[in-house]
């Protein structure tokens, strides 16, 4: 004969339950927790907003523990400060944005100066501004390669070490000096000058019309047509001192 009744679930009376252990939620909270900090619990569906929120707050509070419990453990790692020796002749340049994920964090730039390398002739370190080519600043005689073709910042490091190795090697073949090519620096002069206006004077006085090459070199950009010279132009040819009329064209 089966019971009346069945106990379907275990439970215990309120005098024989256990006292509650330190840090539940009858217990004392702890002050960093923002699950315990919060007046209510949750009666409402989660937003974005809402998640972005304690998201923030997450991490607020992360940082704040690290600085709490972690930070005076960082005085044990600390170094002194040593002035680079002369065989420690290369810079190497990390950026990052405070812990964020960004494109930018992986690039890797070297510089170095090119008379401190470890070359033995003039004629090498000659060659080796050679085939830097643009990546040569003649001003300060400095090398600058930059990488961030790799999706890490220790890859693209060893790229630009690999890099300055092979250019190092290079230049120390004597197979072909390149004596007979002289040094451009065009490509500094351009970076030092930036984006500047192009007008007449830029060309030479070869490369004119006979009216403006006529021309006194001292006179002004307003008193030389900025356009327009000639049929080509649609403008008809302007006299030398004599400004082009402002109006509207009949």
């Amino acid at each position: 004969m089966l019971p009346t009744a069945r106990r379907c679930l275990s439970s215990s009376a309120k005098a024989a339950a256990r006292p509650p252990r330190a840090g539940s939620r009858d217990g004392p909270q702890d002050p960093m927790d923002i699950m315990g900090a919060m007046k209510q619990p949750f009666d409402f569906p989660l937003t974005r907003d809402t998640i972005l929120k304690l998201e923030s707050r997450r991490e607020f509070l992360h940082y704040l523990r690290l600085e709490q419990f972690q930070f005076k453990d960082l005085v044990h790692f600390r170094q002194k400060f040593l002035k680079p020796t002369s065989t420690q002749v290369v810079k190497v340049r990390h950026q990052h944005y405070q812990g964020e994920a960004h494109p930018a964090d992986r690039k890797v730039s070297l510089t170095v100066d090119v008379a401190r390398l470890p070359l033995s002739t003039d004629s090498a370190r000659h060659k080796f501004r050679l085939i830097a080519g643009p990546r040569w600043d003649s001003d300060k005689d400095e090398l600058k390669l930059a990488c961030e073709l790799f999706p890490t910042a220790p890859m693209n490091e060893k790229w630009c070490s690999d890099m300055l190795d092979r250019m190092v090697k290079e230049a120390e073949d004597t197979t072909d000096t390149m004596a007979d090519i002289p040094l451009d620096s065009r490509p500094t002069v351009a970076r030092r000058r930036g984006k500047r206006v192009v007008t007449l004077k830029d060309f030479p006085v070869e490369w004119l019309p006979q009216p403006l090459a006529a021309a006194s070199p001292s006179s002004s950009v307003d008193e030389l047509p900025n356009a327009g010279v000639g049929s080509q132009g649609g403008a008809g040819e302007v006299p030398v001192g004599e400004k082009a009329p402002s109006g509207p064209a009949p």
